[in-house]
This record gives C-alpha cells, structure tokens and sequence, in this order.
C-alpha cells in the first residue's frame, strides 16, 4: 500500500473516532494536532498527565498519544492510571532518545506503539494507521459478536419452540454411538407405557418385538453407521406386552469434524393406520377369494381349489425370495386367475369330455376375458390379480397363451400360478377327468421342467414336496 493509499484508508477508517494529544511543549502540541485534525474530526489536547487525565475521565477516546517526561505528572504516571480505569485503552508514546528507561514499564503497562522524538509525518501515520485499524477490526468483531449473540438468542428461542411442539407431537429417542438410549421424551414413554428410567436402564431389548428379525436392525445399523439417515416401520413391545407400530426416522448427529456423536429418534405411531391397512386388506382379500369361489363353483370346482392355489402361491413366493407385499399381492389375488371363465359358455366349460379344437379355442379366451375385467384398476392388487388372470397359461418356453411369452417375459406371478393351478388341478377330480397318484404328478412336473414350467421354481417345488402335499391333505375337497 502507497503512502497516500494508506491516508486515504486511514481517513475512512477513523470516521467518529476522537483522540487525545498530551504533550508539553506547545509548538510540538499545536503542529501535530493540525496533522491529527486532517485525519480525525475531533481532536483534544493537554499539557501535562494531569489535565490529560481529567480529559479521559470525562470523555472517551479511541486513542491516547502522550510524551513520557511532561510537569506535575508525567506520561508514565498518567498511563497507569488511564490503564485502570480501562486495560484496554489504545496508547500510543512519544519519546525521545534519553527516555528510553521508561519504556520497559510502559511495555509491562500494555502500551505498543512507540514514536521516536523529532516526530516524523510518515512515521506518525503509519503507526497510527495500524491502531486505528485494530481498532476498527475490533469494533467490527464486536458488532458481529453482538449479532451473533443475538441471532443465537434468536435461534435458541425458536429451537426451544421447536422441541416443545416436536415433543408433543412426536416419539422422540437418542442413543449414544454404541446404541445405549441416553434420552426419550414424554411421548415415548406414554406410548410404551415405560418410565423414563425404565428405558434408559434397561435399553433397547424391552421393546423389540419378537416380529422384527435380527438381520433388520442389522441392516438399520448400518446405514446409520454409515452417516445414512434410515427411514422405515418398526414393530416394537409395548410394557403390557402390546404391541405397536411406528413410521420412525433415525438421523446421525455429526461433530464440526463430521464424526457421529449420537443418533436421534422420531417416530409416529401408527398402528390404527396399520390396523385400518390390515382390515381392508382382509376385506380385499375375502371379496377376492369369495369372487374366486363363485367362479370356480361355475365350473364345477370347490370353493378349496382358490384356497389351495393361494396357499401353494404363498409357499412359491416365500422360497422365491419375494418381498412380503408381493407375496400378499400372490396370495390374495390368484383367486382370481380363473375369473374370465364367466364369459364362457356352459356347453364348453362344463363338457365332461375332451374340447375340441373350436372349443379349446374358444376355452383360451378366458385369459383375455379375465384380464379386460381387471386391466382398468389402479389397485395394486387387482393390478396383480390381471396379470395373473392373463399370464397363468404361459409356458416357459413360449408355446402358452394367449401371448405365447417366454421364459422371465412372463411375470413371476404368472409363472407361479401356472405351477400352482396345474399342481391342484392334476391333484382332484375334474368333470373331464380323475385325480393323478402323486408319483405321476410328481413324473410330469419333472418333465415339465423349462418346457411348461420356469426350472428354479420347479426345482424350489421338488424340495418342499412335503409342504406341499401338507396343504393339499389340509384342504381336500
């Protein structure tokens, strides 16, 4: 920075600022006041340590400027006193050459800055430069500092109103980076029916339901170690051996080094909601299966035939490795994969012996039939329950109807059904024919193997044979 950069700096940096000059010789005095008053706008002298004492005492400088040896007190003396009624007093000292033994007690006083005797313009400047800009940077901390406290008030208050409407509202938990609960608000322990100390003493282990499987909080654990927050539902115990879901949210709460320190907890109980879910599921799902049953009675099956093919459905998505709703999405609408046996005529559907081919065409149409019924929904479930309809009789390797699909362009349903439908149908009596021994059935599953039927489900039938033929003896006609 130019000398005349730093005046120009220096001039807009001690805007307001007011500074007292002590100095005894008057020539001296007068000359650097009129440098002083070019930069700062109010300027106030004094001959000795005492007139500048009864000067600071009634006002307030920015800065002191003082000579060491002036009459009736001397700089030194007036430095200590100032120095107490404020330690942090900006003080600047002229001296000359010879004064140089006072120097050390200033320096333990706290002053600074020193500025040579003859004073020279340049050097005047440049050290008052460097106060006024501490000054000023101190002022501007302080201003911030002052903002930051109150804007730190300010968060704090509505934090706290936070909390309170969060802890009214919500079940809110914290663990420490081992997973101890170390918190739980009142919400949480109405709706456990636990105490606090309760909780806290006992942990986590009082409220896991028997439900939910160890590999869940395992893989909950792990995303949260990860520094992921995990979001989902848990089944857990309530104290009167209840039990309760909740829509629950973990977050881990991370250090300015981005090191977890704890996890924090917020959940809604939601088990009515769950509840409500359940009953229209089972209502979806009698509707369903009782539509099954009075289509199936139409062609002369029982009301078993739907129950059987549900079961045997259920049992192939679980070894399948579906996920819980798709298997309950399999379960409640295979019922239905015959429905589209209503648009056929009783001559063909009720014909005791072998259809011709107009007539096992016309039998085909079912599939079609079945899924125009369905199509239009938006419900997952008679979402489901079309497709199935439509895609039961496919084969593995493309030779079914009504698409002549292959292979996985068929969709898991339909190929599970189509195991599950030729599996009951071969194991009871039809109008058209006899129930097969189970070794034959058995014999043309096998040999159906990646022709009529997918091979991995197959091979899935073969090892649980027993559960299977469990289900058939369960529910015989």
């Amino acid at each position: 920075m130019t000398f005349k950069e730093m005046v120009h700096t220096l001039a807009s940096l001690s805007s307001g600022m007011k500074i007292l000059y002590v100095e005894d010789e008057r020539l001296i005095r007068e000359n650097t006041k009129l440098l002083l008053e070019t930069i700062f706008s109010n300027v106030k002298t004094a001959s000795n340590g005492i007139e500048g004492l009864h000067l600071y005492q009634s006002e307030v400088f920015e800065i002191v400027i003082t000579d060491i040896l002036m009459p009736e007190m001397n700089g030194v003396a007036m430095v200590k006193q100032i120095k107490e009624l404020n330690p942090q007093q900006p003080i600047i000292i002229t001296s000359a050459c010879e004064e140089s033994s006072y120097l050390l007690e200033l320096i333990n006083l706290g002053v600074a800055q020193f500025l040579l005797k003859p004073i020279q313009t340049e050097n005047m400047i440049k050290i008052v430069y460097e106060v006024v800009k501490n000054i000023y940077n101190q002022r501007k901390v302080n201003e911030l500092t002052v903002q930051l406290k109150q804007d730190l008030i300010h968060q704090t208050t509505l934090l706290e109103q936070y909390k309170e409407i969060v802890d009214i509202s919500t079940i809110v938990m914290k663990t420490d980076i081992q997973g101890n609960i170390i918190y739980t608000n009142d919400a949480f322990c109405k709706t456990s029916g636990y105490s606090s100390d309760e909780i806290l003493s006992k942990g986590h282990r009082i409220l896991r339901h028997q439900d939910m499987v160890p590999e869940f909080y395992e893989n909950l654990w792990k995303r949260i170690l990860n520094k992921q927050t995990w979001t989902g539902t848990i089944k857990n115990l309530k104290k009167n051996g209840q039990s309760y879901i909740t829509d629950t949210t973990i977050k881990p709460i991370l250090d300015e080094f981005g090191n977890i320190i704890e996890f924090i907890s917020i959940s809604h109980d939601v088990t009515e909601l769950f509840d409500l879910n359940d009953e229209i599921w089972q209502t979806q799902n009698e509707m369903l299966s009782l539509l099954g049953e009075v289509g199936e009675t139409r062609s002369q099956e029982t009301g078993n035939h739907v129950r059987r093919v549900a079961k045997y459905a259920k049992l192939l998505g679980e070894l399948y490795g579906l996920e819980e709703e798709q298997i309950r999405l399999i379960y409640s609408a295979s019922p239905m994969h015959d429905i589209g046996k209503i648009g056929i005529s009783d001559a063909i559907l009720l014909k005791p012996g072998k259809l011709d081919t107009d007539e096992y065409d016309v039998m085909k149409t079912h599939s079609n039939i079945g899924y125009d019924i369905l199509k239009n929904s938006n419900r997952p479930l008679l979402q489901a329950a079309a497709i199935i309809a439509h895609e039961h009789h496919e084969k593995w390797d493309g030779s079914g109807y009504p698409n002549a699909l292959e292979g996985e362009h068929i969709h898991i349903y339909g190929r599970i059904i189509a195991l599950a439908d030729v599996f009951d149908a071969l194991s009871c009596d039809r109008v058209y024919k006899k129930a097969w021994p189970m070794d034959k059935i058995i014999e043309f599953i096998i040999s159906e193997r990646g022709r009529h039927f997918d091979p991995q489900l197959v091979d899935m039938f073969m090892a649980n044979i027993d559960q299977f033929t469990e289900i058939a003896n369960q529910f015989k006609d």
